[in-house]
Parts: structure tokens; C-alpha cells; sequence
């Protein structure tokens, strides 16, 4: 199963069903509006925002430019300073999200469209902020989005920062070059840069928001020494990548990766995995196949239009509707490279040498990361092809697969292969970044979020990814009250997070911090309680498998 599956076209299917799973019917729901706010100064310009919410207590300052735009000779470059202006800007909406294909079912839903128009000028953040936070300094939590590297923005509504920010903390999300605007590697581009590197333009974007966070983000109440990262799938990726980052030291002070799996960066050049290319190989093939030949000029790269860019982009979907089940690790066709510089190695091994940026961590999955993924695949349907699967699909290991994932009969199949592509892709990944931020000496929080989505036909897809994104920004499914103590809960614990590092306080259940020897947890269910080495015989026998499949192609050497 290759990763554009994950994450490409599955993106989409995550983002329509976490919002049809959503309780509050918001398609009649009158456009945001609100009381201007007095005028704040940043240092490109002055700003209003708008007072939001029935009591008016929550300003949002929606589409500030925080980089030039991206065009012309600036595209495939690092996001250079925006251009002052003068006066009061009015930021009340959104401004353009980065080129992607949006499909018409995601577009129809309120609640998951993109909300903005789309445009290559697309380096727009935005701000939610107490309305009464004169003399704070308030914690910062700063939103990175999923959908794969090729989708996504930070004007999509259920990531309004408006609920979450009543916690007693500044909300900020951030937009970034996306697919092959954001991404693309290739000799022309690694050529003319003063590193001699190329790709990793929309991690950069990253890295530029938190610049202008540090140092701007005091005249909206926030403290620039209390800024928490957090984001789920693609988000959760570009967090753990950003640990790895040097450009990003000092920029933030904790991490949040909700639901990050693999991380099979590609190196730029060099040597490749086998069956792979190296980042420059592929973006060599893509753009000769948009018509540009072997060895373009980078003027003429430039000068193509990006829905061509668009169009041309990779579309393998891996296995379709009905197609025979494969479990194999998540794999990125599009996305951060290893280069040396932005990305200095591989993050995996960069965790492991205690090299990443020393600032507490909180990590994490949901119990049913695959459910949602594995919906439309077709099942063995018995025992053999069962066990037939897992040898084609794991060999040597095949047998003690079967007796950690038993199938016996098609619902004990469905369930054993949802848990173990979850547990190969996603749990496996997050405890082995807690481990590995442990023994470096950092404060480190694991968690599994299980509470089952209740509405719909979501009911049979469990805990499913993303099923805790609407918990965090406050929106819960459902309008009872366990769900909205379950969301509260976890609302305080991110904020208290970006503010001490620490998850606890506010009379919460103890959450223990990672030790190599109790591999605690914190799990969101129907209530909250810590669970100590849980399933680590599993994650142990998978570890193994990786690790064989790491010195087989030589993954893991440089």
C-alpha cells in the first residue's frame, strides 16, 4: 500500500467523514460576524481583526500575510520578508489556500471545504485571542494541517481556532506550499540555491510562521517564550520533522504530533532504498514529463502554470475499491525530504542519537488510525487467505503475525488487519519517538485517543484518524455531556501543555510521563485513565519486522 493512498486521495475521504460525523448541522449557519476590534501594530503593518462569539470574547484576525508571495521568481524558493504596508489592514478573512485538487464531495461540505479561494500566493496565517488579554502572555498553540502534504488549509472550519482559544490561550494556523508547489526537488533548483538543495519549500513556510510568531505574537497576548506546535497526520509529520529542523531551534517550546506515521523521508540525491528514487530523480522524471526535457532552465520551470502542475502531478491511488488487501509501512510519494540542510537526516535517526531540538513532547494515535483507510478494501474472507495474506505480506514473520493479529473468521480478520495497519504505521511510530525523546532526558507524553466516533455510520469505524481533531479545537461529535467533558479535558491538557510543558493541572487525571520501563500512556475512551505497557508485545514483534525490512534494503544507512 504506498503512501499517496494514505494520503492523498484517503485524505480526502478522512476530511469528508470527520465532518460528517460532526453532530452540529452547520450548513445554515449564518457567516461569521462580528465587532471590529481597535487596531494592533506588527512589524509589517497595522491590523484589525473582529470580536467573535455571543459575548464578543474572542478576537480573530483571519488571512495576514506572513511571507511575500510565493510567485514568479520567487516560486521554489525559500519564503522570503512580506512587504510592509501601510495603515490598518482588516483582517477578516481568510486569505488563499495553496493550490491543490479539491474534490467536489469535500468542497459540498461546509464544514471540511477549503473556505478560501486557491491561489500560489497563499502564505496567510491566522489568530484567535482572548478579546481581555491585555497585560497577559498568554501560551501560543500553533496549528500545521494535514492532508498529506497535497491538501488542506487553515481555513478549514474545524479548525476555527475561536472555541480552543477561550481556553485561556492565542490560536494560530498557518498555511504552506503544498504537493509539488511545496515539495518538488530537482538538480536546476538544488543548482542555483546557496545551500545546493532543493524541495522542503512548505517546512520552510513552517519555519517562517514561527519567525514571525516569535516576533509578533505579543501584540495579540501571546508569550513568544510559550509557543506549543501541534498537528495531526501530515500536521504530526511536519512537527516531529521540525524537531529535526536546526532552522526551527528556539522557535517553539513543546511539540505536539498527533497521529504522525512513518517517517521514509527521501534523500535528495545520492542513494536510494531499492524500489525507490531519490527526491532530485523524481522531480527530474516529473518535469520532463511536463514537456521540459532532461536539463530545463529554471526560468522555463518557473513559467509553467501551476494547474499544470496540478495536473500532472503523480496520481497512483495505490489499491482501489474492492482491490485485494495488502498491510504494508505508510510511504510518502510527495512530501519533506532528507537534504542535509533543512532536514539534516533522516528524523528517525536524528531521535535516536538524542540530536532532536530538546523541548518537551506530546505523541500520539487514535486506536483506529486504518478503519477509515481500509474501507473500501476487500478483506480475506477466510483463515488461508488470511494467513496467505500476511506471508505475502510479512514472509518469515508471517506466522507470528498470525498469532499477535488472529483471523479465524471475517470479523476477526477485518478487526485483526484494521489493528495491525494501525499498529505498523502509527502506534509503532509514536512509541518509538516517545521512547527515543525519553532517553534523551525530554519530558515526553504519550497518549491514545479510543473514544469511538457515535454518529452515523462512523459507529463501525471506531476510533478512526482524526476522530480527536474536533475533541482538540473544542467541536465534539455529539452534543451530550460526557462528550463535551472528554473534549474539555482534552482542550486543557494541550493548553497547559503549550504553557509548562506539562499536561497536568486543572484537578485532570494524571498523566505520567514516557518511561522506557512502564511505556505509560494516557487513553481518551469513555473516560480517561493510563494504560502501562500496553500491546508491547505486538509493538515489540513489529519493531523486529522493521527493523529485518531496514537492513534487507538498507534503509537505515546513509
Amino acid at each position: 500500500m504506498n503512501r499517496s493512498l494514505m494520503y492523498g486521495v484517503t485524505s480526502v475521504g478522512l476530511l469528508v467523514l470527520a465532518g460528517l460525523a460532526w453532530g452540529q448541522d452547520t450548513a445554515s449557519r449564518p457567516a461569521a460576524a462580528g465587532v471590529r476590534s481597535p487596531a494592533i501594530q506588527i512589524d509589517s503593518g497595522g491590523l484589525r481583526g473582529l470580536q467573535v462569539g455571543g459575548n464578543n470574547d474572542v478576537i480573530a484576525y483571519k488571512g495576514i500575510p506572513y511571507a511575500a508571495p510565493p510567485l514568479g521568481e520567487l516560486r521554489w524558493k525559500p519564503p522570503q520578508p512580506v512587504e510592509p504596508w501601510r495603515g490598518v489592514r482588516d483582517c477578516f478573512e481568510f486569505g488563499p489556500a495553496a493550490p491543490q485538487v479539491t474534490p467536489m464531495l469535500l468542497a459540498s461540505l461546509p464544514e471540511m471545504a477549503v473556505g478560501a479561494p486557491l491561489s500560489e500566493d497563499c502564505l496567510y496565517l491566522n489568530v484567535w485571542t482572548p478579546a481581555h488579554h491585555i497585560g497577559n502572555k498568554l501560551p501560543v498553540l500553533y496549528w500545521i494541517h494535514g492532508g498529506g502534504f497535497v491538501l488542506g488549509a487553515a481555513s478549514q472550519p474545524l479548525y476555527d481556532g475561536e472555541p480552543l482559544a477561550r481556553l485561556g490561550c492565542v490560536v494560530v494556523s498557518v498555511n504552506y506550499r503544498l504537493g509539488l508547489l511545496g515539495f518538488l526537488a530537482h538538480p536546476a533548483l538544488s543548482e542555483e540555491s546557496p545551500d545546493h538543495v532543493s524541495g522542503n519549500y512548505g517546512l520552510l513556510d513552517q519555519i517562517e510562521g514561527l519567525r514571525w510568531v516569535h516576533r509578533n505574537i505579543a501584540a495579540f497576548g501571546g508569550d513568544p517564550d510559550r509557543v506549543a506546535i501541534f498537528g495531526e497526520s501530515a500536521g504530526g509529520i511536519s512537527v516531529l520533522a521540525l524537531m529535526a529542523a536546526p532552522e526551527a531551534r528556539g522557535l517553539f517550546h513543546a511539540a505536539i504530533a498527533q497521529s504522525a506515521t512513518a517517517m521514509d523521508f527521501a534523500p535528495l540525491r545520492g542513494a536510494a532504498p531499492p524500489g525507490r528514487e531519490t527526491a532530485e530523480q523524481f522531480g527530474r522524471r516529473f518535469i520532463a514529463g511536463c514537456g521540459l526535457g532532461e536539463t530545463p532552465d529554471v526560468s522555463q520551470m518557473r513559467r509553467l502554470d501551476y494547474r499544470q502542475l496540478l495536473k500532472a502531478a503523480p496520481s497512483e491511488v495505490g489499491a482501489g475499491p474492492g482491490a485485494p488487501l495488502h498491510l504494508k509501512p505508510l510511504a510518502l510519494i510527495i512530501g519533506p525530504t532528507v537534504d542535509g540542510h533543512v532536514i539534516p537526516d533522516a528524523p528517525e535517526r536524528i531521535f535516536a542519537a538524542g540530536r532532536e531540538h530538546p523541548v518537551p513532547l506530546m505523541i500520539g494515535s487514535t486506536r483506529d488510525e486504518m478503519a477509515l483507510f481500509l474501507l473500501a478494501a476487500r478483506f480475506p474472507a477466510d483463515e488461508a487467505s488470511y494467513r496467505q495474506m500476511l506471508r505475502t505480506d510479512f514472509g518469515d514473520f508471517a506466522g507470528r503475525f498470525f498469532e499477535a493479529w488472529p483471523g479465524r473468521d471475517p470479523v476477526q480478520i477485518r478487526a485483526s488487519a484494521v489493528q495491525l495497519a494501525t499498529e505498523l504505521s502509527f502506534a509503532s511510530t509514536a512509541r518509538a519517538f516517545a521512547r527515543a525523546h525519553a532517553a534523551a532526558g525530554q519530558n515526553t507524553y504519550r497518549y491514545q485517543f479510543s473514544r469511538s466516533t457515535r454518529k452515523g455510520f462512523l459507529r463501525l469505524l471506531g476510533a478512526h484518524h482524526g476522530a480527536e481533531v474536533a475533541f482538540v479545537f473544542q467541536r465534539p461529535y455529539g452534543s451530550d455531556g460526557q462528550e463535551k467533558s472528554i473534549s474539555l479535558c482534552v482542550g486543557r491538557y494541550w493548553v497547559n501543555f503549550a504553557t509548562t510543558g506539562d499536561p497536568n493541572g486543572d484537578h485532570l487525571p494524571n498523566w505520567p510521563a514516557c518511561h522506557a520501563q512502564e511505556d505509560a500512556m494516557l487513553e481518551f475512551a469513555d473516560d480517561i485513565h493510563v494504560l502501562k505497557t500496553y500491546r508491547n508485545a505486538q509493538l515489540d514483534l513489529l519493531g523486529q519486522f522493521l527493523d529485518s525490512a531496514r537492513r534487507v534494503t538498507g534503509a537505515g544507512e546513509r
